[in-house]
């Protein structure tokens, strides 16, 4: 066995605790922004939020597809993934001031006299048995109960494998990875139907968990690879991580660019081909004025722009390159967060279809509370991710399916 130091620098420390303090303070002044009426607190406290649960969620689909793949671009993202779905419950913790707001947020949430506002719509009061106070609560304990416990199981039996060596616990992570990946598919669709899409309470989409899973994806595995080229000036990353790892890690990212854009695409298709009123609002909103714009700035920055580039074998094997355009992407996440969110709570195209507005539809659609939350809250999740992250060897130990010995000398080939 190597008996590699695998401890982490010193610096990763100052760097947790200088996130958390600018996190929580950011996150402090939004919420007295809330607290002393702002209608925008809401819009931007939900941006900022679901940007963070990118990371979280990422990494469960990361140590799914890893588990399940064994592939050698694994080895390097396993413990930031490990790490990453271990801060899924705290920042599922941030959405309480939400959920007890839903009301200044959500149209469905409405009441006047004890009954929903819209319980007469046709459409909206036959969701009402699905979309009411009580049942949301139960949806999102048990998400967070569900994902939470996942994240504790592999992170225990990943930390026994570390230990003992034993093949038993790498069975076992395999075993459970094919119910994870199909357990977060599911509970990340009933949480983008409660979290974004109800904020139209007419409208809907049976693709729009998957859309949100590869967004999930494409936030991790741009993390991991700015995040692995940070910790390749020490070893025994600086060994690992090779040019073929490098170059596998390019692909991958190809692949989801690709992917979400499938998706992307095939919700707008299925959606804007048969044009019909209760589906087409959600792209008459993102298709009038500045949404149109930021749409369209989306479809060319996520897709077209990093297709092109990617597409060359010299760019994923460039490691200045191949990082520049994961942290393009990674800055991008947060903007399609803005385009999932705004649009839906101020409706420029329907709003007519939600007469009794909430407060959150009152407030502008663009302030500077969006990116202060989006900026909180991800500096905030990277403390917790490294506090996580550091308690663990950088790489796995004992693992036999890889070998540091090995990686050195594939680096030096």
């Amino acid at each position: 066995m190597s008996t590699t130091d695998f401890s982490l620098p010193n610096k990763l420390k100052d760097m947790e605790q200088g996130s958390l303090l600018a996190g929580g303070v950011g996150l402090g002044i939004v919420l007295l922004c809330g607290i002393f009426g702002v209608a925008n607190f809401f819009q931007a406290w939900l941006i900022g939020w679901l940007f963070a649960l990118g990371f979280a969620g990422g990494g469960f689909i990361i140590v799914a597809v890893h588990n399940l793949a064994q592939g050698g671009w694994g080895y390097l993202l396993r413990r930031i993934a490990e790490a990453a779905t271990q801060t899924w419950v705290p920042i599922m913790l941030l959405f309480i001031p939400l959920l007890f707001s839903l009301n200044k947020l959500y149209p469905w949430a409405l009441q006047e006299g004890g009954e929903a506002v819209y319980a007469s719509n046709e459409v909206i009061g036959s969701k009402l048995h699905y979309l009411n106070r009580s049942f949301f609560w139960a949806r999102y304990i048990g998400i967070t109960a569900i994902l939470g416990f996942f994240a504790q199981k592999f992170a225990l039996w990943s930390r026994l494998q570390d230990e003992t060596g034993d093949l038993q616990w790498k069975r076992k992570m395999r075993g459970l990875a094919g119910p994870l990946a199909l357990v977060y598919l599911l509970l990340i669709t009933l949480g983008s139907v409660d979290w974004i899409m109800s904020l139209e309470p007419l409208w809907f989409s049976s693709i729009f968990g998957v859309m949100m899973a590869a967004g999930h994806m494409l936030c991790m595995l741009t993390f991991g690879i700015v995040f692995l080229n940070f910790l390749s000036r020490w070893e025994p990353v600086k060994s690992s991580f090779t040019l073929e790892r490098q170059h596998d890690l390019g692909k991958l990212l190809f692949a989801f660019v690709v992917f979400w854009t499938y998706i992307q695409l095939s919700q707008f298709i299925i959606i804007w081909h048969p044009n019909l009123t209760e589906e087409i609002t959600w792209y008459m909103n993102r298709n009038t004025g500045t949404f149109g714009t930021v749409s369209f700035i989306l479809f060319m920055s996520q897709f077209v722009i990093p297709f092109l580039v990617l597409l060359s074998r010299g760019t994923k094997r460039n490691r200045k390159a191949l990082v520049a355009v994961a942290m393009y992407l990674l800055c991008l996440r947060a903007l399609d967060m803005f385009w999932m969110v705004s649009p839906s709570i101020h409706m420029p195209l329907s709003r007519d279809l939600y007469p009794v507005a909430t407060k959150a539809m009152n407030g502008s659609p663009y302030h500077i509370l969006d990116l202060l939350s989006v900026v909180s809250f991800g500096l905030l999740w990277f403390g917790l991710f490294l506090r996580k992250f550091r308690a663990r060897p950088v790489l796995p130990v004992n693992d036999p399916h890889f070998s540091l010995g090995a990686e050195v000398k594939e680096s030096q080939a």
